[in-house]
């Protein structure tokens, strides 16, 4: 039940800041095309946190231990490479930017725990399946 409403807080969260930036007129719905496989991508790891919570192995341990390190490369780079991101940085500043998205990577914390745990500390799950 937990694992549910936190997804729900997640997705919450996700479209809460795309409306801002829609408010702010940094937005159109058009990018949204644009962020969707950004945003498939990003909670497409929800799965390995459900794997995580239920423990069952989905997909492959050598698939997750590569989304994962994929992920965190992404929280690194896109910040700076996204034009919304960016605009968010000259409308907000840069440290109210920053502190923004350092919330937001604090709730996405557990999502991320749950998904390294699933990668990387799961063995007697990974163990099961290839017996």
């Amino acid at each position: 039940m937990f694992i549910f409403f936190y997804v729900c807080l997640i997705v919450f969260i996700g479209l809460g800041n795309k409306a801002f930036q829609l408010y702010l007129g940094d937005y159109e719905l058009v990018n949204f095309i644009y962020d969707l496989p950004l945003i498939i991508f990003t909670y497409f790891g929800l799965i390995a946190v459900w794997g995580s919570a239920k423990h069952k192995a989905y997909l492959s341990e050598r698939f997750w231990r590569i989304y994962f390190c994929s992920i965190m490369l992404s929280i690194l780079i896109l910040p700076f490479l996204q034009d919304s991101i960016v605009s968010m940085i000259d409308n907000l500043g840069f440290l109210k930017a920053m502190l923004a998205y350092a919330l937001m990577t604090l709730v996405m914390l557990p999502y991320y725990w749950g998904l390294y745990s699933y990668s990387f500390s799961s063995k007697p799950l990974w163990h099961k399946v290839t017996v």
